[in-house]
């Protein structure tokens, strides 16, 4: 059955039913059925046929939803838009899709440019008659469209196992890919999902994710099969959430852990929003058993639905309404009906309950493929198994426990370490919100364990080292993080998921950062060299002192003054009378809170004395020096002159600069 039968048959038994509200706008079971089908025909009119793909780039709307089932009857390929990309990064997906044709709602870009959908259908090449602007209300869109009778969808029920989605995977540790869809497999996901929540589901659901995710798309659809009405709420913030869920008393609700997180410390949560929701679904890699079990408690007469999946097909399993807490909890479930789970051992056969490999999965909800992409690049071996690339086992209850990634999995030292056991232990502990453990390059051990937390109380408890105490209770010693570092909050991407790539990246810097500080506790030589003992050696050694100044970030008169002080030096030495000196070592240190210059010869002795100034020189250096003292690390006097560093002069920021420039 296709979505537009699905469609139809609803919009006959409840016509005047809300199917979408949200954002102060709603709209019945037939306003949306006239609107699909005069869009339908508009599209037909623009040249929308089999064949034909069209981009979607909107904020989640009822628009966006009649859009979509709009292509869809009309024969077309639904191409789904992450509504934050900008143009260019937009523009190249729909090229490498072959999309020809565009709507386009508002979206982030076309907020801070009204012109941005001419500027992607022209960087796309998409022709301007091909574009269609959904920048309006439903009922609006209503009236701009043909008056039409029911418009029959193009394809045949024959055909449903052609594409007629395509949704692009988060990239958030690869380039995205274009995941092909079927109108059978989304149907297929919809009946599995509602046969699963069953009587569990109540009457309307909001959907705080973005319908170009499979998670929104999914939820919405499901839900509009059943005659329920979908809440679009206009963003995620929580103040919005309790505003819309409160609005229109919704009962159930589809988003990731971080959203639920945030909203149940939101003003509002107990009076708005925990008498309202009864069934949550939940998904997007976050959900570990005791962040599970604080949301049952935080949630008090909400049942928690962990749900496992991906672009490429959703749900693979889910947890039953009925199941106990502990197994909503610690798995995600039972494969769904029609699709099979197994546990890969990597050669071509399959292992045993309980034991960890690669979760592969068949049925009729997998994706048609990769677009564009060869066959070795694609997931579905030849006996038709998905390869999800995610580490599980199957317990002796049949739910899948998952246990990481493959890509994930941190080899230091020659073993292997899987990042969800020291998470799992993490979250254990009683103040800490999330955990994401990672690798990081190391010398010795090829990769070092990292950990990065949020608390619970705002990090007043954080201690890291008692926090690898307790680990090592928990875990075995080498497992332990050599770091754990402390965030406020994870960044996030545009499904609200963990944006894994910015927060490797931030870990990374914060390395590096850690690397300059102990380096600087010692002395980082920027130069060290031996001049002779005449004139023309004060130029090139003043020019480099003063080249540097510049570049850490001293002002104009602070350089000036450093760079009289070097050239005073070095002609009290060579000059003067210390002509005996020989050849002078100059050696320039940063340390973590000032510049050195030092100098030693084999003169005779130097003296500068604050209190008593000895010499127009030694006037001159005072001026411009922040302390200058005489060390004898061998017996022979070693003068060093060192300047404070201004208010504004990041010193660390400054190494890892140039770090970063070497490695270029």
């Amino acid at each position: 059955m296709n979505n537009y039968l699905l469609s139809s048959r609803l919009c006959r038994e409840y016509p005047g039913r809300l199917a979408i509200v949200g954002n102060g706008s709603s709209c019945t079971y037939e306003d949306m059925q006239k609107n699909i089908s005069g869009l339908t025909a508009k599209l037909q009119q623009m040249g929308v046929g089999k064949g034909s793909r069209a981009a979607l780039w909107g904020y989640n709307s009822a628009n966006w939803l009649i859009a979509f089932f709009a292509i869809i009857r009309a024969g077309g390929t639904a191409v789904l838009v992450n509504y934050s990309m900008n143009c260019a990064d937009a523009a190249e997906l729909l090229t490498m899709t072959e999309t020809g044709f565009l709507l386009c709602g508002e979206n982030s870009e076309t907020k801070k440019d009204p012109d941005a959908m001419r500027k992607l259908a022209s960087l796309a090449g998409i022709p301007e008659e091909h574009c269609l602007d959904l920048r309006m209300t439903t009922v609006e869109l209503g009236q701009t469209l043909p008056e039409t009778d029911e418009v029959p969808d193009v394809r045949r029920e024959s055909e449903a196992e052609e594409t007629a989605i395509i949704i692009f995977t988060s990239g958030t540790t690869s380039m995205p890919k274009a995941v092909q869809i079927s109108q059978k497999a989304l149907a297929f996901d919809a009946d599995a999902f509602n046969g699963n929540i069953g009587e569990y589901a109540g009457r309307s659901i909001c959907v705080a994710v973005p319908l170009f995710h499979i998670l929104g798309l999914l939820m919405s659809f499901s839900y509009l099969c059943r005659g329920a009405t979908v809440c679009l709420p206009a963003n995620y913030k929580p103040d919005t959430l309790v505003r819309e869920i409160d609005a229109y008393r919704v009962s159930d609700m589809a988003a990731v852990g971080a959203v639920y997180m945030s909203l149940a410390e939101t003003e509002g949560f107990q009076k708005n929003v925990v008498p309202n929701l009864h069934l949550c679904m939940i998904a997007g890699g976050m959900s570990t058993p005791v962040q599970m079990m604080r949301l049952e408690l935080q949630y008090a007469n909400a049942t928690f639905i962990n749900m496992y999946g991906q672009s490429e097909a959703a749900p693979l399993t889910m947890v039953s309404p009925s199941d106990l807490v502990e197994q909503r909890a610690q798995t995600v479930g039972r494969a769904i009906d029609g699709l099979d789970i197994r546990i890969s051992d990597g050669k071509g056969g399959f292992l045993p309950q309980g034991e960890i490999g690669e979760v592969v999965a068949r049925g009729g909800n997998l994706m048609n493929g990769y677009d564009k992409l060869p066959k070795e690049k694609q997931p579905i071996d030849d006996d038709g198994w998905l390869h999800t690339g995610d580490l599980g086992y199957i317990d002796e209850n049949g739910y899948l426990r998952l246990s990481g990634r493959i890509k994930d999995v941190i080899i230091r030292g020659g073993e292997n370490i899987s990042p969800s056991e020291i998470e799992n232990a993490l979250n254990h502990m009683d103040n800490i919100r999330e955990a994401k453990v990672m690798g990081a390059p190391h010398p010795i051990y090829g990769e070092s364990v990292e950990a990065c937390v949020t608390m619970t109380d705002d990090g007043a408890s954080f201690d890291q080292e008692a926090i690898k105490n307790t680990l090592r209770t928990m875990i075995a010693r080498f497992k332990v993080p050599s770091h754990i570092f402390l965030y406020d909050s994870f960044p996030l991407n545009v499904n609200g998921k963990l944006d894994q790539r910015a927060l490797h990246a931030d870990l990374l810097t914060r390395l590096r950062r850690l690397a300059v500080d102990e380096e600087l506790a010692g002395g980082v030589t920027v130069f060290d060299l031996v001049v002779k003992n005449s004139r023309y050696a004060i130029v090139p050694v003043t020019s480099m002192a003063t080249e540097l100044a510049s570049d850490i970030g001293f002002s104009r008169k602070r350089v000036m003054a450093v760079r009289m002080a070097v050239e005073e030096m070095l002609t009290e030495r060579i000059m003067d009378a210390y002509s005996a000196a020989g050849n002078i070592r100059v050696r320039v240190t940063l340390m973590p809170e000032w510049l050195r210059i030092s100098f030693s010869d084999e003169g005779a002795e130097y003296f500068i004395d604050k209190r008593r100034d000895t010499s127009m020189s030694a006037k001159i250096i005072l001026r411009a020096v922040s302390d200058f003292h005489t060390d004898y690390p061998n017996g022979k006097p070693v003068y060093c002159m060192d300047f404070l560093y201004e208010q504004d002069v990041n010193i660390q920021e400054f190494l890892m600069r140039n770090e970063e420039n070497r490695e270029e």
